[in-house]
């Protein structure tokens, strides 16, 4: 027996020593794991971010708000001058509403993150000869832009779309969309 100190002793392992191969591939399910549940999360605030929660419940404000006259048109743009020898093409004169059917007031609804598209959007209805009876924005989705119709109003809608080549669906109204006769729900390509 020795009356001095002892050594400190080294830590006894039970385990082999691993490789850095070994090693690699312990980590592979944990980093799969991992990366699936980001991925998960990416998809899940991408498909339903704030702007596109689900059940109509729009912000209406009257129709004051809506800009007239600095508002853009939805006017063609002129044809380039043609070069010399060639002829320019005859294009057809943009269509508009025919005189036969009456412009009725009209909802205009954003569905999109771009703010004040839908206040935008009626300043282009307006400028068109469409009166504005709201403006808001519309939570749900929609693939495109989309013009809703009540009972009746089949041959003004189509009339409409005719006048505004976004509007992309012309659909009747449904249970809970908000406004009455005729609502226009724009989505991101909506000119502005």
């Amino acid at each position: 027996m020795s009356s001095g100190p002892e050594a400190p002793r080294r830590p006894v392992s039970h385990r082999a020593p691993v490789g850095a191969h070994e090693s690699a591939r312990r980590l592979v399910p944990p980093l799969a794991a991992v990366a699936a549940v980001v991925l998960v999360i990416v998809l899940l605030l991408v498909l339903n971010g704030p702007a596109h929660t689900s059940g109509p419940g729009p912000a209406l404000q009257p129709p004051s708000s809506v800009p007239t006259s600095s508002s853009p048109s939805v006017a063609p743009t002129p044809p380039p001058s043609p070069r010399p020898g060639r002829t320019a093409p005859v294009e057809p004169p943009p269509a508009t509403a025919t005189a036969a059917v009456a412009k009725v007031p009209v909802t205009v609804l954003n569905n999109s993150r771009r703010s004040g598209l839908a206040s935008r959007a009626a300043g282009q209805l307006q400028h068109g000869g469409w009166p504005i009876a709201q403006v808001g924005n519309f939570r749900g989705r929609l693939p495109v832009s989309t013009l809703y119709y009540a009972t009746g109003q089949a041959d003004v809608a189509k009339a409409l779309a005719r006048q505004f080549a976004a509007v992309q669906r012309v659909r009747p109204r449904f249970s809970g969309l908000p406004g009455s006769g005729l609502t226009l729900v724009v989505t991101r390509e909506w000119p502005a």
